[in-house]
């Protein structure tokens, strides 16, 4: 039997997560990473760290599962989107800290880029992304203009897939792939190339951007010294495209939600990149032999797990995601109090980077519950309006969503989901639905199975959720949307 070793890089932790030829998971791994966060916006992670955990995970998973290196098919990788990480390409040392995606201090070379409206416009039609923070190439310009005053060619970037894949092969490989690539605001959609246009605007040289590779195929072999044998990389994608593929194709009333560190939902729209409405992204699903480009729709909250988090460690509400839900759902409803979560501004289909977290509706009776009820329904109103917002750019309406992520465990949470957006909720069986579509592309790249399908045969529906209070749902979706206009220009 051969297996598959996912590891699957996300913002707060890394794991590895070995599948079987059956998608079964036969072990996990996983470690915690630090986040650097200051009160002015900026977000940054050690890539060493990061390198480092992820490492420790993989071998303590092949370690725990006693299946053996040399029976391992291949390896996939997942990744967070647009962190960036600058190195020098002959130690193989980061200049600087990663800039995490949820990293606000481009916010003014951004806001300067949008009042050019056809540079905007222009950057729309090529990237399918609108000028944010949050995407790669303003990172690349802050850290080329602080590190790189002599132009020095030594000086390279990658996000995290690029430099997970680096490390892996011993600095063999600097490589990317289309899902990733087109997160950077520097790929041109159509031509699946950095785009020399954008490049030339934010001062980078191509020599210092990773190759663009196929989603799906050899990227290179693992280091001998890391695990006693060369293993075959061949599988690629980010986190929420990598979340998508494991659902399996999708008819065109299927939505594919994930709620982690963020909320990510995600629409697949064929082979052309259209242009999408204010709000929605148009991205890349994945590039795999001898097929088209598969392009997708996407909306983003910036700010979904990382909230209860922020409950947890900074505000010690509660102890951990099981005290969290039963406080929920001791209480019918918050309490007239709304949670609009803005810690990083807002992403769709808002996109105001100067957006703030906000708390109101608080009286002498709010208790712990309230607002843990609060945060779970805050949760779910920002899914809803993403949600609308893609069913309105397809004209058809998603009555049932595939959803993945850590915070599916939640029932409270995807109760609500399912009475606010009237809508089936099909929890997967694998929530890390990251780590399993990394693991299932590297597997058609190794060759374990013939064709998607037969990969996606494999995934089920763990429980679902149909609506049951739905005034209720659309009650708090309404206040939602009152207390978010009160939340907007904050930092302005």
């Amino acid at each position: 039997m051969k297996y598959l070793l996912s590891l699957d890089i996300g913002t707060t932790s890394t794991r590895a997560v070995i599948f079987d030829h059956r998608m079964k998971k036969c072990c996990q791994v996983s470690l915690p990473l630090s986040i650097f966060a200051s009160e002015s916006g900026e977000v940054e992670q050690d890539p060493i760290e990061i390198w480092q955990k992820t490492l420790r995970c993989a071998r303590q998973a092949l370690h725990l599962s006693k299946i053996g290196i040399k029976n391992v098919a291949s390896i996939g990788i997942a990744n967070q989107r647009e962190t960036t990480v600058a190195w020098n390409n002959k130690t193989g040392k980061p200049v600087a800290k990663a800039i995490v995606w949820q990293d606000r201090r481009t916010a003014e070379r951004c806001h300067a880029l949008e009042s050019h409206r056809e540079l905007a416009r222009r950057i729309r039609m090529v990237t399918g992304l609108v000028i944010d923070p949050s995407f790669s190439a303003t990172k690349m310009e802050w850290l080329n203009k602080k590190y790189n005053h002599n132009g020095n060619k030594q000086l390279v970037f990658g996000t995290i897939d690029s430099w997970i894949l680096w490390n892996l092969t011993g600095g063999r490989v600097h490589a990317t792939e289309p899902s990733n690539a087109s997160r950077t605001m520097l790929l041109n959609l159509k031509t699946l190339d950095w785009e020399p246009e954008l490049l030339k605007l934010f001062g980078i040289d191509q020599d210092q951007l990773p190759k663009i590779m196929l989603s799906q195929g050899q990227f290179g072999m693992t280091d001998k010294k890391l695990f006693g044998s060369e293993v075959p990389i061949t599988g690629m994608l980010g986190d929420q495209q990598a979340s998508l593929f494991s659902q399996g194709p999708m008819r065109s009333n299927m939505l594919a939600v994930t709620y982690g560190t963020g909320i990510f939902a995600l629409k697949t729209i064929g082979s052309i990149p259209r242009p999408a409405a204010s709000g929605i992204l148009t991205t890349i699903a994945w590039k795999r032999p001898q097929q088209h480009a598969e392009y997708a729709y996407e909306t983003s909250a910036l700010t979904g797990g990382a909230m209860l988090e922020w409950f947890k460690n900074q505000m010690g509400l509660v102890k951990d995601m099981k005290e969290f839900d039963a406080l929920a759902d001791s209480v019918a409803t918050t309490g007239g109090v709304t949670i609009v979560p803005a810690f990083s501004g807002l992403a769709a289909p808002d996109w105001d980077p100067a957006a703030r977290g906000l708390i109101i509706g608080l009286n002498r009776g709010t208790t712990r519950a309230h607002l843990c009820r609060a945060a779970i329904e805050a949760i779910a109103c920002q899914a809803a309006r993403m949600a609308n917002l893609l069913d309105e750019q397809t004209g058809t309406r998603s009555k049932y969503w595939k959803v993945s992520g850590g915070l599916t465990r939640s029932n409270p949470l995807m109760q609500s989901q399912a009475d606010m957006s009237n809508t089936h909720i099909c929890r997967a069986a694998h929530v890390e639905s990251t780590a399993a579509g990394a693991a299932m592309m590297a597997g058609l790249g190794a060759g374990v199975w013939k064709n998607w399908k037969e990969a996606a045969s494999f995934t089920q529906c763990e429980k679902t959720f149909r609506p049951k209070r739905l005034k209720r749902g659309q009650a708090f979706l309404k206040q939602y949307e009152r207390a978010l206009e009160r939340a907007k220009g904050w930092a302005e």
